[in-house]
């Protein structure tokens, strides 16, 4: 007997699709280590930390039972349970709420969202998933990979009246690496700068690739102090280390602008990323490797 065509709403957009064709998947986004994708039927799933809850998430912010998911062939909504964190979509708490492709759960520090797979997309999904979150040259994460997991940290920081830190890093005089002795060398170089600060940086710590020989990284949960010891040794660690090509050595330094937030007065994260921009461009106006912030 064929499938009868049927519609899901997500947000804005109505898909029409047959059962036996397609279903919805939560994905877990965030921690990466943690990526899974779970499908979804027509019911209830309870979500939480619980060993007891439908499916489990290995998060000590997450209430034993922390949420419910309820698809009924046709719209997903998510319902808080009464949990300690609360549950937020889109950086925003909530009760009862709609949950489609475009929006972010966010569970203590975990993001996940909701996807529509057939079986062939599912066999595929964690490729596609490391390939669309990772940089493909210096295998960190990507731009937008930070951009999606900096709300859920900066939802959490809000919430409990924690700092936050945003440090711009730039690969000082990079053009003229490139310019003397070839790209490749400058491929080199970002690959192992960003080597150095994913070994020096803590492991809670969110790095990515900005674009170019830029690099951004947050940290949550320590003193503006503290923030600025932790850029003064990510730009320590780079100085002293032996950039060679060609059995020539190539010198190279960072500057940093860190700009510092905290509860109530932080805001979107592009504004944090605009005001270390800007002591970044006061670094390099001072002469370069340097940590520039207020």
């Amino acid at each position: 007997m064929k499938d009868l065509d049927q519609t899901i709403v997500t947000g804005n957009k109505t898909i029409r699709f047959r059962p036996s064709e397609v279903r919805p998947h939560l994905i877990v986004l965030y921690p990466q280590a943690q990526f899974k994708q779970i499908p979804l039927s027509v019911g209830s799933v309870i979500l939480g930390r619980g060993q007891d809850a439908d499916v489990h998430l290995d998060d000590e912010l997450v209430s034993r039972k922390h949420c419910k998911l309820t698809f009924d062939g046709t719209r997903i909504t998510v319902e808080d349970l009464g949990s300690t964190n609360g549950t937020y979509v889109d950086g925003n708490p909530v009760t009862v709420a709609p949950l489609g492709p475009d929006n972010r759960l966010q569970l203590g520090t975990m993001i996940l969202k909701v996807e529509f797979k057939d079986a062939t997309e599912e066999a595929i999904a964690r490729e596609l998933f490391e390939a669309a979150t990772t940089d493909a040259l210096t295998k960190i994460a990507n731009r937008r990979t930070f951009m999606d997991r900096s709300l859920g940290e900066l939802a959490l920081a809000r919430r409990n009246n924690y700092y936050v830190h945003c440090i711009m890093v730039d690969v000082d005089h990079f053009k003229r690496v490139n310019d003397t002795w070839g790209h490749q060398c400058g491929d080199v170089v970002l690959k192992e700068v960003a080597r150095i600060l994913k070994e020096e940086k803590r492991e809670s710590d969110l790095l990515a690739r900005y674009g170019g020989e830029e690099f951004v990284l947050l940290q949550c949960g320590i003193g503006p102090e503290d923030a600025k010891k932790s850029a003064e040794r990510l730009r320590a660690a780079v100085e002293s280390h032996r950039f060679s090509w060609d059995d020539t050595i190539i010198p190279v330094t960072i500057s940093l602008g860190l700009a510092s937030k905290q509860g109530e007065f932080i805001g979107k994260i592009e504004e944090l990323i605009a005001e270390s921009d800007k002591y970044l461009y006061i670094a390099k106006e001072d002469g370069r490797n340097q940590v520039a912030s207020a």
